[in-house]
């Protein structure tokens, strides 16, 4: 019993030094995504799709197993008269293999290899997914934790203003509505506060699940928070996206592989055949022996497979129409992506170098102006807000051009040089 606790007890401060050593591990942007890759337990299950296909793949290159066929029974032998002359047994042995009608198996290893293809043209489209994913959410949660800590620092700031106010012996008007002003804008700091910390919270639980963490580690980044800097052209975004997208490969595959099911669905009706050796022994007084080659097929005389041929054919024009669908939506998409990054990248480009900084400052020497009654409490709000604000807008471009950048690169296969150069 004692060694069963020291083993138990030994578990826990394993599980405890893993915990800890897991909370203080610190991650930048790439390192998240390395870490999805690596442990998330979705990409597994498309990495076992892909298995069960080519295990299916495998499977389709089998020859069917001969078929034994063994009769054994009593035998008798009568005259015109119905007297007995003679009993016995007989037996009989026959093994048939079948063989299929020439390319049938041909065409179904070729679905097959085609269903092979689809599962890891899915593979590589989720992991794509997954890392664009873990990127974004790993800014989000920068930004988040920056708004956070900047709306705490403006709340400390405010808070000790209305404190200030409230113990100054100074009961006039003019100093009561201000000190009403101040007090007010704890709220709306409270629920910014608040909205930033909900927004930090998600981001950190979503990115532990997809990183397979457990959901009440923290999480400490280190990258920093950049706009990316890639740029694009339209025509080189499109070309790349109609040979590098893992949709369109999955439409084209589907296609492919319904052309090839509607070929063999016509060649169903061919007979498949059967041939092999019987041999069979009769006793019954005398023994008779018979040994030779047997074959056998179907005739396709009533069945003629029209019904499954028809829905063979609506398939395939379901397959031709979803590979032109995807098409257009992809190019629209990647036109919309590209001018909403462009614009994205104006309106970051129209911040003034050093903008937020230099408010930042602005809000905290509010704050002394304001204690040595140098300004009034509006121009002080409207200085701490004017600082949260722009905080808030630059992020939400940068945001913005990051899931900009992240789309084309899911619907281009990532393979354009410019997102390879881009800033992570």
């Amino acid at each position: 019993m004692r060694r069963i606790r020291g083993m138990w007890g030994c578990m826990a401060m394993l599980a405890a030094f893993s915990a800890h050593a897991e909370e203080g591990t610190v991650y930048t942007i790439d390192g998240l995504v390395t870490r999805a890759l690596a442990n998330n337990a979705e990409l597994k299950a498309y990495e076992a799709e892909v298995l069960a296909a080519r295990g299916q793949r495998t499977q389709a290159g089998f020859f069917k197993n001969p078929e034994v066929t063994v009769e054994l029974g009593g035998r008798e032998v009568r005259d015109s008269e119905n007297i007995l002359q003679g009993s016995g047994t007989t037996f009989s042995l026959t093994v048939m293999q079948t063989l299929e009608f020439p390319g049938k198996g041909t065409l179904r290893k070729a679905i097959a290899n085609k269903n092979v293809e689809i599962a890891e043209l899915g593979l590589a489209q989720f992991r794509l997914s997954l890392a664009a994913q873990v990127r974004l959410l790993g800014y989000e949660y920068l930004a988040a934790a920056s708004t956070e800590r900047a709306a705490e620092s403006v709340y400390k700031q405010s808070r000790a203003v209305a404190e200030q106010l409230g113990e100054s012996g100074d009961f006039g008007a003019r100093l009561q509505l201000e000190s009403r002003l101040v007090q007010a804008s704890l709220v709306e700091l409270g629920a910014r506060i608040k909205e930033a910390s909900l927004r930090s919270e998600r981001a950190r639980t979503r990115i532990n699940a997809l990183l397979g963490r457990p959901q009440s580690l923290p999480i400490r980044i280190t990258s920093s928070f950049a706009p990316p800097t890639a740029v694009f052209d339209r025509s080189a975004v499109i070309l790349a996206a109609q040979s590098g997208s893992p949709l369109l490969q999955i439409r084209r595959k589907e296609l492919e592989r319904s052309a090839r099911e509607l070929t063999a669905t016509r060649l169903d009706i061919a007979p498949d055949f059967a041939i092999g050796p019987f041999f069979s022994r009769d006793v019954a007084g005398d023994t008779e022996q018979n040994l030779g080659g047997a074959i056998s097929a179907t005739l396709p005389v009533w069945d003629w497979n029209i019904g499954n041929i028809q829905g063979a054919r609506a398939r395939m024009a379901v397959a031709e129409a979803l590979r032109v669908k995807a098409e257009r939506e992809v190019e629209a998409e990647l036109l919309g992506l590209i001018k909403a990054y462009e614009l994205t990248r104006r309106q970051i480009a129209m911040i003034p170098l050093g903008l937020l900084g230099g408010v930042q400052e602005a809000s905290a020497l509010a704050e002394t102006q304001y204690r040595n009654g140098s300004i009034g409490a509006q121009l002080y709000l409207d200085t701490q807000a004017a600082y949260l604000n722009s905080l808030q807008t630059s992020q939400d471009a940068v945001l913005d051009a990051w899931r900009a950048v992240l789309d084309i690169g899911l619907l281009t296969g990532g393979q354009l040089e410019t997102l390879k150069g881009a800033k992570r």
